[in-house]
């Protein structure tokens, strides 16, 4: 998978080299790896900023997709962006490595951007389960 991270939040270190491996994996396991996404790494300050503007949310989240295919570009599915700084708060309460969280919701982003939607019940537990198998595989 072609993939662009752009790194806007300075709470954490990332090793951009294994996040890439892992997107690589990610999409060979999703048969996109011919596909092109953008990540987008921010702290909750930004990621509140565009939750306010699209979905009328006046509050932080941890993952937004944009789908954003076009004609133009046949292969970009779209943008994946992260807080960074939710994935550490939230690891921290679950006591797990802030790493394996942040790379849930690059996850979940690119599902959504393949058509995966968590907004009944159902639809969420079929999401959750293909989340899971592939952080199984991947982590």
């Amino acid at each position: 998978m072609k993939v662009e991270i752009i790194n806007k939040q300075n709470l954490k270190r990332i090793n951009l080299k294994s996040l890439c491996e892992k997107l690589d994996k990610l999409g060979f396991l999703l048969n996109i790896a011919d596909k092109h996404i953008s990540f987008y790494l921010c702290d909750n300050e930004f990621i509140k900023n565009l939750n306010k503007k699209y979905f009328k949310k006046n509050l932080p989240t941890d993952v937004i997709s944009f789908p954003l295919k076009d004609d133009l570009e046949p292969d970009y599915l779209g943008e994946v962006v992260v807080s960074v700084e939710t994935a550490v708060n939230v690891s921290k309460d679950l006591d797990i490595k802030w790493q394996k969280e942040l790379f849930l919701y690059l996850v979940h982003g690119v599902l959504h951007l393949i058509g995966y939607d968590d907004m009944t019940k159902v639809k969420r537990l079929v999401m959750e389960k293909k989340q899971e198998e592939l952080l199984e595989e991947i982590c």
